[in-house]
This record gives structure tokens, sequence and C-alpha cells, in this order.
């Protein structure tokens, strides 16, 4: 009886355990199977030139190997587990999943049947990681070292590839090599030839690329290998000036059916041979077939852009070439040959608009003068630059120097024309004559200083007296120097001497602008004197800055003016708020304007509203130095400064200065030991909806501090 029990609970402790099997078997058999599928799935379809990468399957492999890896743990399938699980991850773009199991494997079971394939998935997983130190260097062990042949193919593929993206061509050329002559199959051989053949291509190595692609064509390429072989033949051929040859290698693909749906990129590339050729109808006739036959508007577009072109270049007959661009254009325009087309015509219809020659008499004025020099101006630039006719560019400039020498633009016509010589007809001796020409003709233009450039004659006397001369002379003494009573003189005197240059307007703005900035009158003259310009010059930028300081809407606060004199008209044009600083400041582009930009710039880069409320309390009063009196300098200094909610300056920064250094540096003192009332802070605060500074709690500003003389020097 005892021996019988014992027999039974051995027969059910070994159901038990065949149970046990039979799951975990199944749970692994399932893995394998999904997985088995998916890479046979994958390799067929490499083998035809695509790879399909069936990830439904990857997934299901994935989803039942994880169950034999958490359950069972010490089965001898692990490994094997392992590796579906690093490959499937690979193959569903789960990179670090699958660098993680596939090192698993590695340190675990080094002598696994699995361990050569789990190095190789490694790499090419780093690779796809972008860590291409690590898989270079596994990628080399394995094409180095004692690995099967199919393994040390793949590393080398994807060595070769890596340095063929990085167009390091010498140094994948080894690599595709190596599996060319001894490594590859059949296909993997052909894809090697390519890269081979491609990367001399690239090099532009014409001849040795159209005899490596002479080698792929031997090796019985597929239909999409023999297409790029031959079509890259042709174009070799053609880079060879070897014409006939490249266009035997195109029609060898028309005739071919199976290469149908490429007769229009073939036929386009049959007439530049063609037109490369001199054979000009042939080639018109080809453009013609696909403007008129392809249903692929990409070709037609081009095929009509070609045809512009041979009737622009070769034929010279701008009417055609223009409705030929028309037609391109208006097929496609969102290609780089459909804009191009676009841009031809719109320049083949502006010569109906310039070319047509202005006569004036006696009685024309100055601006119909300058106004038909600049058409004609226009016209010149036309034929150089976008209609590539150098001999009509130089015809047009000639007859604007001779038919308009009083113009604005004549000494820049002279210049033009120098370059138009000196390139085209390559004469520098007269083009360097026409240089000297435009200085001593126009001494006063606003060109002087490019002809005088091109001559190598900066800093000579040659080099001066022009208006821009004299502008950068009134900027220095303005912005580098301080010295505000120069930069008047010389402001003052451009504005006098050269009413008709470019940089008239900019000196009025300038005279206007340092009078409000730095000797405020206190009166309403600085409002007049801005109004006079927009009122005068209408359009301008200029006209626009003067408007931009004089409108504007008041702060609830209103325009402070420290030194406890009363606010006045030319107080609230300088400064009235952010909207000002933001507006006015960056009106133009000229020096004076950049420096107002910058003084609103904050220490992290945002810009700072102006803060135009009135000290409660200054600790330093501000007394004007006896030593800066001759100086006589009055104006406006701006400072940053930072404030915490009890109205206390916890930081400056003084961005303009006087010149005094006795001057500033009281003012600072000044400054930094004001204490503005609480309410005040809390009310801009609150009204630009201003942040909390993340370092000491702090707001920065600007602020404009007004220094006036003495009473006795007024």
């Amino acid at each position: 009886m005892y021996n019988m029990r014992i027999k039974y609970l051995l027969l059910i402790l070994g159901t038990a355990l065949l149970g046990t099997g039979c799951v975990y078997f199944n749970t692994f058999y399932n893995a394998r199977k999904a997985f088995n599928e998916a890479e046979q799935a994958r390799k067929e379809s490499f083998s035809k030139g695509r790879q399909v990468i069936q990830k439904n399957r990857y997934e299901a492999a994935i989803d039942k190997a994880l169950k034999v890896i958490e359950n069972y743990p010490n089965s001898g399938w692990y490994d094997d587990a392992l590796f579906v699980l690093g490959v499937s991850y690979f193959y569903t773009d789960q990179q670090n999943k699958s660098e993680r199991r596939l090192r698993e494997l590695l340190a675990s079971y080094p002598n696994s049947k699995f361990a050569d394939d789990a190095k190789l998935y490694l790499a090419k997983s780093k690779l796809k990681q972008n860590d291409i130190e690590e898989a270079s260097v596994l990628l080399e062990e394995i094409f180095q070292g004692k690995f099967k042949k199919e393994y040390k193919t793949e590393a080398a593929l994807s060595l070769g590839q890596y340095h063929f993206d990085k167009k390091e061509f010498d140094l994948a050329e080894k690599y595709f090599t190596s599996v060319r002559d001894s490594l590859g199959s059949a296909v993997e051989k052909r894809e090697a030839q390519q890269f081979l053949a491609d990367g001399l291509f690239e090099r532009f190595k014409f001849q040795e690329a159209l005899d490596a692609y002479s080698k792929e064509l031997d090796m019985s390429p597929d239909k999409d290998e023999k297409y790029h072989a031959v079509y890259r033949s042709a174009t070799c051929c053609y880079r060879l000036q070897k014409i006939d040859n490249g266009m035997n290698y195109l029609n060898e693909l028309i005739i071919d059916e199976i290469y149908f749906d490429s007769l229009g990129t073939l036929k386009l590339q049959l007439a530049e041979g063609y037109e490369l050729d001199g054979d000009l109808v042939q080639a018109e006739n080809y453009y013609s077939e696909v403007a008129n036959e392809s249903k692929n508007n990409i070709h037609v577009t081009e095929a009509n852009y070609r045809l512009g072109l041979i009737y622009q270049f070769d034929y010279d007959n701008l009417t055609k070439a223009k409705e030929y661009y028309d037609k391109a254009a208006k097929t496609n325009r969102s290609t780089p040959s459909g804009l191009d087309a676009f841009q031809r015509s719109t320049d083949i219809g502006k010569l109906d608009e310039f070319n047509k020659h202005v006569t004036l008499d006696s009685t024309a004025t100055q601006k119909t003068i300058d106004d038909a020099a600049s058409r004609q101006y226009e016209l010149a630039e036309l034929y150089w630059f976008n209609l590539d006719k150098p001999d009509s560019a130089i015809k047009e400039m000639q007859y604007l120097i001779e038919t308009f020498p009083t113009a604005y633009d004549a000494p820049k016509a002279l210049i033009a024309l120098s370059s138009m010589v000196r390139d085209y007809e390559g004469d520098s001796t007269k083009a360097d004559s026409i240089l000297h020409e435009a200085i001593s003709k126009y001494p006063n233009s606003d060109y002087v200083h490019q002809a005088a450039e091109a001559l190598n004659l900066q800093g000579t006397p040659v080099d001066s007296g022009y208006p821009a001369y004299y502008l950068k002379k009134a900027e220095d003494y303005l912005i580098d120097k301080q010295m505000i009573d120069s930069a008047k003189y010389f402001y003052q005197y451009l504005a006098d001497s050269f009413p008709d240059s470019k940089y008239y307007l900019q000196a009025r703005f300038a005279l206007v602008w340092i009078e409000e900035t730095y000797q405020s009158p206190g009166d309403s003259s600085i409002y007049y004197a801005y109004q006079e310009l927009v009122d005068s010059f209408p359009g301008t930028e200029w006209a626009s800055a003067a408007r931009q300081r004089i409108n504007y809407k008041p702060s609830a606060h209103g325009p402070g003016t420290p030194t406890g004199e009363a606010s006045d008209t030319t107080a609230q044009l300088a400064g009235n708020g952010e909207n000002d600083a933001a507006e006015s400041d960056t009106s133009t582009s000229s020096g004076i304007t950049e420096k107002l930009q910058s003084i609103y710039v904050g220490p992290s880069g945002d810009t700072l509203p102006l803060f135009s409320a009135k000290p409660v309390q200054v600790l330093e009063p501000f007394i004007y130095p006896t030593e800066a009196y001759y100086l006589e300098w009055r104006g406006d200094l701006y400072f940053q400064i930072k404030l915490d909610f009890s109205g206390e300056v916890q930081d400056y920064k003084m961005m303009t200065k006087s010149a005094s250094p006795e001057l500033d540096r009281r003012a600072e003192a000044a400054v930094k030991s004001m204490r503005f009332d609480q309410l005040d802070v809390s009310k801009i605060v609150a009204e630009l909806e201003l942040k909390q500074a993340a370092e000491g709690g702090g707001y920065w500003f600007v602020f404009k501090y007004r220094v006036l003389l003495p009473e006795h020097l007024r």
C-alpha cells in the first residue's frame, strides 16, 4: 500500500512538471515562429532589392519572448530568447532596448551560438543611435576578426555606407572593394560595385566612374540597378564630351519597354545631349515632345524652361523665350526651374517698361532727370545681371552717363561701367581711368568713397570731402568721443553743403535729436523741428523717425525730471515710456539709433521699459562740477537701474556719458543713492505686468537723468 502511494505521488509530480514544460515550450515556440516569419520576409524582400519589415510579427515575437525571460530565467533557451528580443527591438526601432538585451546576451552567454549575430546587431544599433565611435569599433572588429563571411560582409557594407554618406569616399572604397572581390553574395557584390561607381562619380572622376558602371552592367544587375548604371553612364559621357556615346546609353533605356515610366526623364536628358552637340533643332524637337505629351508636370515645366533658355541665349528671341518661361511657371512654379522661369519672364517683361529712352529738354527739373537716370541704370543692370547681355548693359550705362551727366546716379553709373569694363573686356587700365573720371567729375558725390576704395586710395586726400566722410566724422564725435559740439558742427556742415545727398535728411534729423537729448532748450522748438521734417519730407525714413519722436501716449506717471525742474515738451519728446523706446530708438539703422537701441537691452537680453517717476530721496545730490563749466555740457544721461519693491536702487549701469568724467561720476553717485516711492514702483510693475527677476527679486528699468547747467551759466 505504501509503495502504491509513492508511485501515485511521483506520477502526479511528473504530470505537473510535464504540464509546466509544455507551457514553456509553447510560449517559446510561438515567439520563435513569429520571429522566423518576420526574418524570412525581410530577407526575401532584401534579395529582391528592397527590405520589408513586418513589425507586427516582430512585436508578437517580443511579447512571447518577454514571457520566457520573465517566467523561465533558468531555461536552456534563455540566450535564444534574448537574441529574439534584441533583433526584434532593432527592427521595431527600439534601439535602447535592443542594445540592453544584446549586451546581456554577450555578457552572460559569450559562447552562445548567437554571440556573433548579437555583436553585429549591437554595432548596427549603435549606428542607429548615432554612437558612431563605438559602432565603428565593433564593425571593424567583425570585419577584421574571425567571423563568418556573411557577418564580415554586412560589417563591411555598414562601414562603407557610413563613410560614403559622410562623403569620405576613399575610406568607403576599401570596404566596398572587399565585398565585391571576396566577401559578398552576387547581390551584395553588385551593391558594392554601385557604391564604388557612385563614389567616383561624386568625385568627378567621370572616366573611372564610367568604367565602374560598365563593370556593374556585366554583373547581371536587376531592373533598377541597370537603369541607374546606364543613366549615370550617359551623364559621365556628357561630362567627358562623348555626347554620342551618352545618347546611345539613353536610347538603350528608351527602347526598353520596362522603362516606359521614365521616358520623360530620358528624353529630357537626350535633348540636353543634342543641345550640347549643337543640334538645336533636334533638342527643340525632344523638349517640345516632352512639353506637349508628358503627364508629369515637373517634366513639362523643365522642358518649357529649357526651350525658353534656347530662345533667349541661342536664338536671342526674348519674346518667344518669355512665352516658354510663362508656360513653365504656369505649370509648376514650385520647382527651381519653374521659379527661375518666372523670374526670367518678369525680367524680360521689364524691358518694355525700361527700354524707352527719355528725351529731356531744358525745362526738365532735377527730379525728372534723376528719375530718368534711375530707370536707365535699372535697365543696364537688368541686361548685365539678369539677361546675360553685357554688351547691351555697357551700351545703356554709357547712354546714362552721356545723357544725364547731372543726375544723382551719374557717378554711380561710372563706377558700375568701370566694373563692367574690367570684368567683361578685361581692360584694367580703361576701368581705372573711368574711376578717376568719377572722382574728378563728381568729387562731392555720395559715391566717391566707392571709387577711392576700388582704386586703393583710402586715406588719401582724394578720399575726403564727400557727404559720407562728414557723416562718419559726426558720428565718431557723437558716439565714440561724446564731443557733442564737434558732432553738431559736422552734421550742420553736411546739411548745409550737400542738400542733394542721401545723407542730408539723416544729418537734419541728427541735429534735432542732439538738441533734444543733450541741449534741451526747455520749450517747444524741438517739437516744431521734428514736425518740419515730417511735413517737408513725407514718405522718407527720417520723416517716419521724426513722427515717432512726436507721436506718443504719455504714461500715467509722466516723464521724470530728477533734478527738480518742471516737465516740458522737450522732456516728453525725449522719453515717454517703453513704447517710445521700442519704436523711436529702432526706427533707423544709423549710429545714433543703434546707440539708443542698446540702452534698452537689459542684462538678460530683454527690452527694458523706461522708469519715469521722480525719486523721493537722493542721499548724494548732484552738484555740477566747476571743472566742467567750460564745457557747458547739458543733456540726458541714461542708466539701467534695478529697483526692489522698497524703491531702493539695488544695482545700476551707466549707459551713456557726458564730455566730463567728473560730471559722470557725480551723476552716478546721485542715481546710486536714489530711493523711489514704493507705490510708484508697484504701479509701474503692475501696469507693465513685469515678472520678478530670478536673482535678488528686483526689476530692471531704463532711467533718464537730466543734467542742467547751473543758473549762472545759462
